[in-house]
C-alpha cells in the first residue's frame, strides 16, 4: 500500500488553543482519572464506608463531570477552533467519539444508580433519577458503564499517542525576532 510522504522541511505546527479550550480540557482529564479511580477502588472495596463515600465521591464526579462535558461542547461549537494540523480524518473522529463516551459514561452509571435507589452525592445532595428503580436493569447499566469506560481510557491512550506525534513531528518554535 503506498505512503504518503511529506516533502522534505515540512512538518506539523502544534495548533494553539485559547485558554477557556485549555481550561475545559485539563479539567476533563483530572475529573474523569478521578472518576476512574473513584470507581475502580471503591468496585474493589465491594462494601463497607469507605467504599460508599468513594461510590459517592464517584456519583458527584460523574455529575460535574456530565456538565463539564456539556459545557466544553457548547463552547466548542460556539468557537472557531484552530485548522487542522492535517487532513487525516482519524483526529476529529477521535475527538468526537471521546466527547460522545464521556458524556454516556456518566448517563450510564446515573442510570444505573438510579435503577438501585443510589443516587446519594456528598454534602447530602441526591442526584434526581433518571431511570426507574427496581426495574432489574441495574446491573446491566453499570457493567456497560464499566465496559464503555476502560474503551474510554483506551481511547484516551490513543488521543495521548496522538498528541504526542504532533508534538514530536511539529515545527520547532520560532526564534524571538524570526
Amino acid at each position: 500500500m503506498p505512503v504518503a510522504v511529506e516533502p522534505a522541511g515540512r512538518r506539523n505546527a502544534i495548533r494553539e488553543y485559547r485558554m477557556p479550550a485549555k481550561v475545559f480540557h485539563w479539567l476533563t482529564v483530572g475529573l474523569v482519572f478521578f472518576m476512574v479511580a473513584t470507581g475502580v477502588t471503591a468496585t474493589q472495596l465491594g462494601e463497607g464506608w469507605f467504599a460508599d463515600v468513594l461510590f459517592e465521591l464517584h456519583r458527584m464526579t460523574g455529575a460535574v463531570t456530565l456538565v463539564v462535558v456539556l459545557a466544553r461542547l457548547i463552547y466548542r461549537l460556539a468557537q472557531s477552533m484552530p485548522p487542522p494540523l492535517n487532513r487525516s480524518w482519524s483526529r476529529p473522529v477521535l475527538h468526537w467519539t471521546l466527547y460522545g463516551i464521556v458524556v454516556l459514561v456518566p448517563l450510564l452509571g446515573w442510570a444505573g444508580a438510579s435503577d438501585y435507589g443510589h443516587t446519594e452525592i456528598p454534602f447530602g445532595y441526591v442526584l434526581p433519577p433518571i431511570f426507574p428503580q427496581d426495574t432489574g436493569f441495574g446491573e446491566l447499566l453499570l457493567r456497560l458503564h464499566a465496559y464503555i469506560a476502560f474503551t474510554l481510557l483506551a481511547l484516551v491512550v490513543l488521543h495521548i499517542g496522538a498528541a504526542m506525534h504532533d508534538y514530536m513531528t511539529s515545527e520547532p518554535p520560532a526564534a524571538p525576532g524570526e
